[in-house]
C-alpha cells in the first residue's frame, strides 16, 4: 500500500509521524490482495484546538474514508486508522457473505477468514415509514429543527425531487437530492 501524506496549517509532519502513519496502515495490507495497487491519502490539519486526520482509500467500487479529531496528532491518527479498520472488516464480512460470487469488489480483498471477533452485521433497530410532504427548503429546515433530528426528508417544491436536508458537523446544512 502506498501512502500520500499531506499536512495543512500549523501541522508539521516529522519523519517519526510519517513512519507511525505508515506502520499503522501496514496492518491493512493483509486485508488487500497483493496484486491491487492501493493508495491511502492522509491529510493532517489543525483546527482551533484540535488536530484532524482524514484518511481516504479510493478503490474501484468503494471509497473508504475516516475523519477523526483529537488533542494530539498521534491520537487523531489512532482514531482514524481504527475507523478505517472497522470499515474494512465490515465491508470484508459483507463481501464474504453476500457478494462473494460477484466479480469486482471482492477482488480487492484477500481470502482472510474470521479476521475479527466483532459482529458487523447490519443492526437495524427501527424502521419508520414516512410520506414525504411537498415543501420549500426553508420549511424543511424548520421542521427538522422542531423535530430535534439532524436530517429531514421531503419533496422539494421547486423541482419536485425527493430531498434530504441534514445538519453538518460544522453547524451548517447540507442537501441531498435524487436525480430526475
Amino acid at each position: 500500500m502506498r501512502t500520500n501524506i499531506r499536512s495543512t496549517g500549523a501541522v508539521k509532519l516529522s519523519d517519526n509521524v510519517k513512519e507511525y502513519i505508515n506502520t499503522r496502515l501496514e496492518t491493512f495490507q493483509k486485508l488487500f490482495n497483493e496484486s491491487e495497487n492501493v493508495v491511502a491519502n492522509i491529510l493532517c490539519k489543525q483546527t482551533d484546538k484540535n488536530v484532524v486526520v482524514e484518511i481516504t482509500i479510493p478503490l474501484k467500487h468503494i471509497t473508504l474514508r475516516a475523519e477523526s479529531c483529537a488533542d494530539t496528532l498521534y491520537g487523531a491518527i489512532d482514531l482514524a486508522t481504527d475507523k478505517i479498520e472497522r470499515q474494512l472488516l465490515r465491508h470484508k464480512q459483507k463481501i464474504n457473505s453476500i457478494i462473494k460470487k460477484r466479480e469486482g469488489i471482492s477482488n480487492y480483498f484477500s481470502n482472510l477468514e474470521n479476521e475479527s471477533k466483532e459482529n458487523f452485521e447490519s443492526q437495524i433497530v427501527k424502521t419508520k415509514v414516512i410520506e414525504p410532504e411537498v415543501m420549500t427548503l426553508d420549511e424543511a429546515i424548520t421542521e427538522m429543527e422542531m423535530s430535534d433530528h439532524d436530517f429531514f426528508s421531503f419533496i422539494n417544491e421547486t423541482n419536485h425531487r425527493h430531498t434530504v436536508v441534514y445538519l453538518r458537523k460544522d453547524g451548517k446544512y447540507g442537501v441531498i437530492e435524487t436525480k430526475e
